[in-house]
């Protein structure tokens, strides 16, 4: 059963955009607004696929330039319409949910590269280009972006500057707001901005940095000009396995304290390592459902009637406890892979460097296989997740970070608080000299879209209230929107004000992407 409210086609409102941006780009229609109604949040998914459309934009738009957003967004301003920028919609935590109606506005038109800049290594793009098709054109051209999210094939460039997108070369090329050099922004009055395109400047607070992260709260992104990099000549592959977490961790600290930057740098745990292990031995398991401690259970649930293969693996995945008690009968250690990319003199001795440092921490060497089979198949495990769904339970991912004296305590806590209410494993990755992000994916479910929301809900809470009592940021780069907008105010303390009295300032009527970052 569908929520979706009627629309009447026949509004001004309706007429104003389509002569904006002619008939061919405004929609109306269930189809799509029932497609902007959501990201790619877990929860959003379990009711939608009940026909269940909680928060339907009123208008679908694509614009084909700069000079249409501006109009759109002072129509919008002049007649106070609710308007949510939307790049392609892969976001994870309700960021660009339109819970006030209004305007879903989609840049995907605008993915023009502008400009490639090959003596100051910078290029400059409309934020509505595709990830993957940046990367791919850079690369014909002889360079890299360096910026590999694991959304690249349905991600864009705006979204990423939006939301403090990091790659997974990042310990080598930096997070997003690492690469921005300048940006064209749309303001919710519908002025437009370009900040200057200088390698630093001292001339006040940097703006460029008041955007990237601000979710589309103070104004619409519609292009950036990034740093990009000549193409690795060479690229090495590395792995290790740990005896345990805290040895993997000393690792990468000692590492990092050389100097050298391995462009892909991950750990995983015990549990995470058994399971790409599995994934290799096997040559098939691609979601939990294929893995001990559920692997034995699948193949006897797959043995009865079709019909209750759903719902018997749905009541499993409600007892995650005792999931998680199996998990510490897994031995093989914890695996590490590392990458190596530029040029073929620095890459040989980051290498050698690396292989000490880990020897030197109790690591043992694997070779590069394990680390070229990440690399090759780095993409897989997003486009797989459907199966865990499709089982009636959901799988979801809560990236926190902190500096190494927090990083091992925040970990152990989050995994104990987490691990009674959900199937729980993680990885390390954007590792930087302070610190580092921790990768948590867990998987529950409830027997009814009500009780898997309320599973999630109490999952998040935990993991959310642990980091800030632990001293970690609630966020590493997949961003706020809805999801954590609670937490907002302790995440900042006093500061949050700030926040609240620039959105007052530039947007007063609260039109622009209502209620993400908690405005």
């Amino acid at each position: 059963m569908s929520v979706l409210k009627p629309y009447t086609p026949a509004s001004r409102n309706l007429k104003a955009l389509r002569q904006i941006v002619g008939d061919k780009y405004v929609s109306t229609s269930d189809a799509d607004r029932t497609i902007y109604s959501r990201d790619c949040n877990p929860v959003s998914i379990i009711w939608s696929s009940e026909g269940v459309i909680q928060h339907p934009p009123d208008f679908v738009v694509w614009p084909g330039s700069v000079e249409e957003v501006v109009k759109i967004v002072r129509l919008a301003a002049e007649r106070k319409i609710p308007l949510v920028p939307f790049g392609a919609g892969s976001g994870v935590v309700k960021g660009t949910e339109p819970v006030r109606g209004g305007i879903a506005l989609d840049l995907k038109r605008m993915d023009r590269i502008l400009s490639v800049d090959e003596t100051s290594l910078l290029v400059k793009a409309e934020a509505g280009i595709i990830g993957e098709h940046f990367e791919r054109e850079m690369n014909r051209r002889g360079y890299t972006l360096g910026h590999f999210p694991s959304s690249i094939y349905c991600s864009t460039l705006g979204g990423w500057a939006a939301t403090r997108s990091a790659g997974q070369l990042s310990t080598k090329y930096g997070k997003i707001e690492d690469m921005v050099v300048s940006l064209d922004v749309v303001l919710p009055d519908g002025a437009p901005i370009s900040t200057r395109e200088v390698p630093r400047s001292a001339a006040g607070p940097d703006l460029d940095q008041l955007f990237i992260g601000s979710e589309g709260t103070l104004g619409i992104i519609t292009a950036v000009t990034m740093r990009m990099s000549p193409y690795p000549e060479s690229r090495l592959f590395l792995a290790f396995i740990f005896p345990d977490v805290p040895s993997s961790l000393q690792a990468i600290r000692s590492m990092l304290r050389t100097g050298i930057k391995p462009a892909a740098m991950r750990v995983y745990d015990e549990l995470d390592t058994y399971i790409i292990g599995s994934r290799g031995k096997n040559g098939g398991g691609d979601h939990f459902l294929d893995f001990l401690p559920l692997r034995e259970f699948n193949k006897l649930v797959r043995s009865l009637v079709p019909g209750m293969i759903r719902t018997t693996q749905r009541a499993i995945l409600t007892r995650a406890d005792l999931a998680n008690r199996l998990s510490r009968f897994m031995k093989e250690g914890c695996l590490m892979v590392l990458t190596f990319e530029g040029d073929g003199r620095m890459t040989r001795a980051e290498y050698e460097v690396a292989q000490e440092r880990c020897e030197a921490a109790g690591g043992t060497n694997r070779g590069p296989e394990p680390a070229r089979r990440w690399w090759e198949s780095r993409y897989h495990v997003s486009y797989n997740q459907s199966k865990v769904f499709y089982a009636g339970a959901f799988v979801d991912t809560i990236e926190v970070a902190a500096t190494w004296d927090k990083v091992e305590r925040l970990y152990f806590e989050v995994r104990k608080a987490i691990s009674p209410r959900a199937f729980i494993m993680a990885h390390f990755s954007h590792a930087y000299p302070e610190g580092c992000s921790i990768y948590f994916t867990f998987v529950t479910a409830g027997m009814t879209p009500q009780e898997a929301e309320k599973a999630h809900r109490r999952v998040w809470t935990e993991a959310m209230e642990t980091c800030i009592k632990v001293g970690g940021t609630i966020s590493h780069h997949h961003g706020i929107g809805l999801s954590r907008a609670e937490w907002m105010p302790e995440e900042h303390g006093n500061a949050f004000g700030l926040m609240q009295a620039l959105k007052e300032q530039v947007d007063p009527e609260n039109l622009m992407n209502p209620g993400k970052l908690g405005l």
